[in-house]
């Protein structure tokens, strides 16, 4: 009777250490930052006017002239610095209609 209730607590342990394993280490995978659907939309109904697009590139905001597969400029500023929005966003593409608007992106990307 004594092994049998040690056998039980010992299969109960290891069950349990399994779960928590499980779940810590869903904890660990990569999830996709979401990003609303009306926010990004704004920026996607102008892509087709955009002069420029801002994308990360070698872990920081970088310009890209649009339809152009390397950046023009490569800014200072840190993705790792970001929220976790503005990367989703980032990896996306921001369209910038003007240099106007592209300095006033990269400005709010900095602050």
């Amino acid at each position: 009777m004594k092994t049998t209730m040690r056998l039980a607590l010992l299969i109960l342990t290891a069950a349990i250490a399994l779960w928590s394993a499980v779940a810590a280490f869903g904890t660990l995978r990569r999830r996709e930052d979401p990003i609303p659907a009306e926010i990004y939309a704004q920026y996607r109904a102008k892509s087709g006017r955009a002069e420029y697009l801002l994308r990360e590139s070698e872990g920081r905001v970088a310009v890209f002239r649009s339809g152009q597969d390397r950046p023009e400029r490569l800014t200072q500023i840190e993705t790792a610095a970001l929220r976790r929005a503005d990367r989703a966003m980032l990896r996306k593409g921001i369209p910038a209609e003007d240099s106007d608007e592209l300095l006033s992106l990269l400005e709010d990307l900095g602050s």
